[in-house]
């Protein structure tokens, strides 16, 4: 398995291959962001956009599609993992963790933090992520 993300200059010719995955997560948010703005915003450099590939026989798989941004608070830096698609996290998160833990490193940042499913807990635990807190959320625009 490989993890590299997407130079901007090839996101377009990438796309259509990355879309499809990612749409699944952007999906769970719709009136806040889509796939349009997450490509317009990589493309502008406010995110990175990840694979994880797979090579079987001839042909190179993508696995998984996580996107990054650093998050400027007043008083720290955070690497923010906002959107992660795919399959097989268990075979790809030990490939993918020392890789943001540099990265975080060298964007001055004091943690890496990000909004999962429940059961990446078990996944997550073994390299040291801790529950924070759980977000509540109350439509307003349903009354």
């Amino acid at each position: 398995m490989q993890f590299v993300p997407i130079p901007k200059e090839h996101l377009d010719n990438m796309w259509q291959y990355v879309e499809p995955i990612i749409i699944k997560a952007v999906g769970l948010t719709p009136d806040r962001i889509d796939t349009k703005n997450i490509l317009a915003d990589a493309k502008e450099g406010r995110y990175l956009i990840w694979i994880v590939t797979e090579q079987r026989k001839d042909t190179q798989y993508i696995q998984a599609v996580l996107t990054t941004r650093i998050s400027q608070y007043p008083k720290t830096n955070a690497l923010c993992v906002d959107f992660v698609a795919g399959t097989r996290m268990k075979d790809w998160l030990p490939i993918v963790m020392p890789v943001f833990e540099e990265l975080g490193k060298t964007n001055n940042c004091s943690h890496i933090e990000g909004y999962g499913r429940k059961a990446w807990a078990k996944y997550l635990n073994k390299y040291g992520w801790q529950q924070q807190h759980i977000q509540y959320e109350k439509r307003l625009d349903n009354e």
